[in-house]
């Protein structure tokens, strides 16, 4: 954490007095808010839902939009979590001086569901507007390409991309004339609760929740009821008791994949101990919870008893032909 504390003061007109984090706003019929979050029991997930920009006004030429964010989060029997993400969304790719003056709906994630494993959730969360053209507009390319690797990666294949991400970040920083801060935090995050959050350029103590609300149409943020004419970013931590890339975690992927090769052999004791290997993998991985683990324990176990009905010591014919390519992700995990 803290790579936006040093950054701030690089990028022109960047002034931390001037923002303003307002947590736990009311949902406005979203179904986004007010979910329990417990440790082991649910993921979390991060969204960007809405934001507006002013400061690129400088620039008085065309812009890319940026979401930079940064989250820390316990981890199950090893080092926290740390995912960096850099997102330009399609509808920030290539932005006007005209469209400064609308709220831009995004409606983003930018962390993937990870287990939570408890308190504290470390945050930060960064907009950026950079000027197209020149060199900066390759660069800011190839960082969001390098992030959406690191993206699908489970944490453990994650952590060689966050040097690449931030010495991208630091590059396109460095470029003081080109570049702009439209907000940023750095803060640790208590839950208990899924909430919608809002990050507003204005100073402390010059706005309260109690006077913001979300737009249900296009997420856009009210103030006394009307549009707030000031740069903001509206976000939401989100509870979910499915993790949806369960079926993409490389080490029960590779589990699994030994599994069915033992059953096509059609010999029962090598698939009995492949699916011992299988679980475990599944008891030490960090990357579900204990509900998704017991669920897929019996959904292995099934495809064995299917493999070998009746215990028998060889797999009848066809065996092969319905295992032949199947992928742990062929599970269904959630019987959706």
């Amino acid at each position: 954490m803290g790579w936006l504390q040093k950054l701030i003061g690089k990028v022109g007109g960047a002034q931390p007095t001037d923002w303003t984090l307002l947590d736990g706003l009311p949902d406005p019929g979203l179904g986004i808010a007010g979910k329990p979050i417990v440790p082991d029991q649910c993921y979390i997930e991060l969204y960007v839902e809405s934001l507006r920009l002013e400061k690129a006004r400088r620039f008085a030429t065309t812009f890319h939009g940026l979401i930079y964010s940064f989250a820390s989060l316990a981890r199950q029997g090893t080092d926290r979590a740390e995912l960096a993400s850099v997102t330009k969304p399609q509808n920030l790719a290539t932005l006007g001086v005209n469209d400064l003056n609308r709220v831009i709906t995004v409606s983003k994630r930018v962390m993937r569901p990870m287990p939570w494993r408890g308190n504290p959730l470390g945050l930060e969360l960064g907009l950026f507007s950079i000027k197209s053209g020149n060199l900066l507009s390759p660069l800011v390319n190839y960082i969001t390409k390098v992030s959406d690797l690191a993206g699908i990666s489970v944490v453990t294949r994650l952590n060689p991309f966050v040097p690449l991400v931030l010495e991208g970040l630091d590059m396109i920083a460095g470029q003081t004339a080109d570049s702009e801060i439209e907000l940023a935090i750095d803060t640790d995050m208590s839950l208990v609760d899924s909430r919608l959050c809002a990050l507003v350029a204005r100073p402390k103590g010059t706005i309260s929740g109690a006077s913001l609300k979300i737009d249900p149409q296009d997420r856009k943020l009210l103030v006394d009821g009307k549009p707030l004419q000031a740069a903001y970013c509206v976000f939401s931590i989100r509870s979910s008791s499915m993790n949806p890339e369960w079926g993409e975690i490389p080490a029960l992927k590779e589990a699994y994949a030994d599994f069915t090769r033992a059953i096509m052999t059609g010999k029962h004791k090598e698939a009995e101990e492949a699916l011992a290997a299988f679980n475990r993998q599944l008891i030490v991985s960090p990357d579900l919870i204990s509900a998704d683990k017991d669920r897929l324990k019996e959904k292995v176990k099934a495809d064995l008893r299917d493999a070998f009905p009746g215990g028998g010591q060889s797999a009848p014919d066809g065996v092969r032909a319905r295992f032949e390519n199947r992928k742990l992700a062929d599970l269904n995990l959630y019987d959706q």
